[in-house]
């Protein structure tokens, strides 16, 4: 089921009533910990909402608060990897959601289950959905970084799935975020000029926009995917020899992922918003305006440039990821030869491009407009195999769903961002659950 592209969006606005919730309860589902947001007021609710991302603390996830406030049921949990990126066994992540689904799928009253997949939430609950509905094979075989075990077997597919701000996976994130003009010989950093992205002859602009030609842009995915592929070979190496006894630990080691900041320190559309590969849909798509019509039209990103990151990326604290083995190849590795137009994204389990094209449950994606996942999910929606799909942009909407303020023109310009999006979702599930 799709809403008409061009109709005025006062449904909800009319008839949504507010719940609100003032009093979550915290329960230990070991080895997850999670918050149940209920209504305060109103019905017992029939669809449950859960919330999570792999290694960030989701317990007071705003969603949860806006969901019950709607009258669902939210469960916000936390992963056992909270806080700690460094210790992720990706496939081991998809039995902590079996836990939530499980879970909500006992509570009295409740009849539907939706995951909510957001930020680094979006590969870890489609990669779940994926499993539950494809079976271990989805999973497993030689053209993985990690296989999955039959652990994973016999996952309980959830209702429907539902997207906000999803991004293209870990391993994408990470692609993107290498630096491949920066290389370390004999203990000192070297810089291939040709590459370098805040070098002003390759269109950086310190003190704005920057401005990168295709050409420039084309030769540095292609670098990316080279520092990448190599830094896989390096790893896997790695972990051959410590699985055949021939390393000095018999366990894990650690791996260093220099100028790969995790702020994206290495992105170029971070400093130059007018990229099309990542900043703006392809074509006209459903746009939900500030003052709650739905427009069709191309989307593109109101995104600032963020000239001031270009000091994270030689840092140590900013700009260089710690991680073992198993968290570099299970979360943070994809195989590719062009960072933005070729990448395998079934090389890795921790994909939500790859998960998407193999979910058939009803599917609402959400691109927030003053952010640089536009067209990734753009894409996941045309390869989304599901029948029932809706995308839609949210105006002026940051990552976090909140108002991009410094983006605005005049004061208040994308001030119902985050109020559009969640009476959205709210039509979109009791259309359908």
């Amino acid at each position: 089921m799709n809403f008409h592209p061009l109709i005025f969006f006062i449904g909800v606005l009319i008839t949504s009533v507010s719940f609100s919730q003032s009093n979550p309860e915290f329960v230990s589902l070991r080895p997850i910990v999670a918050a149940v947001y209920m209504p305060d007021a109103g019905p017992e609710p029939k669809v449950a909402f859960l919330v999570a991302h792999r290694t960030g603390n989701s317990l007071d996830n705003i969603a949860c608060k806006e969901l019950a406030e709607r009258g669902f049921m939210a469960l916000c949990f936390n992963t056992r990897f909270v806080n700690n990126e460094t210790e992720v066994d990706w496939e081991k992540l998809a039995l902590d959601v079996k836990i939530a689904v499980d879970f909500a799928r006992n509570k009295p009253g409740i009849e539907k289950v939706v995951l909510l997949g957001h930020s680094g939430g979006s590969p870890l609950m489609s990669f779940y959905q994926a499993v539950a509905e494809k079976g271990v094979s989805f999973c497993k075989g030689p053209s993985k970084l990690v296989e999955c075990s039959e652990e994973l077997a016999n996952l309980v597919p959830a209702d429907g799935m539902v997207y906000p701000d999803a991004h293209p996976g870990n391993g994408v994130q990470a692609l993107h975020g290498l630096n491949p003009s920066l290389s370390i010989v004999d203990g000192q950093v070297v810089v291939d000029k040709a590459l370098d992205p805040f070098d002003p002859d390759n269109g950086f602009n310190a003190n704005g926009a920057s401005k990168y030609s295709e050409e420039f842009r084309n030769r540095y995915y292609q670098a990316q995917s080279r520092a990448m592929n190599a830094k896989i070979a390096e790893v896997e190496a790695l972990r051959d020899s410590i699985e055949t006894g021939k390393h000095i630990y018999p366990d894990e080691d650690i791996v260093l992922v220099p100028f790969d900041a995790q702020a994206g320190a290495a992105r170029l559309d971070a400093y130059d918003p007018s990229i099309p590969e990542t900043m703006s849909t392809s074509q006209p798509r459903k746009f939900l305006r500030n003052d709650g019509e739905i427009v069709m039209q191309v989307a593109l990103s109101v995104a600032l440039p963020k000239p001031h990151q270009a000091r994270v990326n030689r840092t140590f604290r900013g700009g260089v990821k710690v991680l073992t083995t198993k968290s570099f190849l299970s979360a943070n590795a994809v195989r590719s030869t062009h960072a933005m137009n070729d990448i395998d994204h079934c090389s890795t389990n921790a994909s939500t491009n790859c998960a998407v094209a193999n979910i058939e449950a009803p599917t609402l994606i959400a691109a927030m407009g003053a952010y640089n996942h536009i067209r990734f999910q753009e894409l996941m929606y045309e390869n989304s195999p599901a029948q029932d799909k809706d995308f839609i942009v949210i105006e002026g909407a940051r990552h976090g769903y909140t108002p991009c303020t410094a983006c605005e023109n005049n004061l208040g310009q994308y001030s119902n961002s985050l109020k559009n999006l969640f009476d959205y979702i709210e039509q979109w599930a009791n259309a359908r659950f």
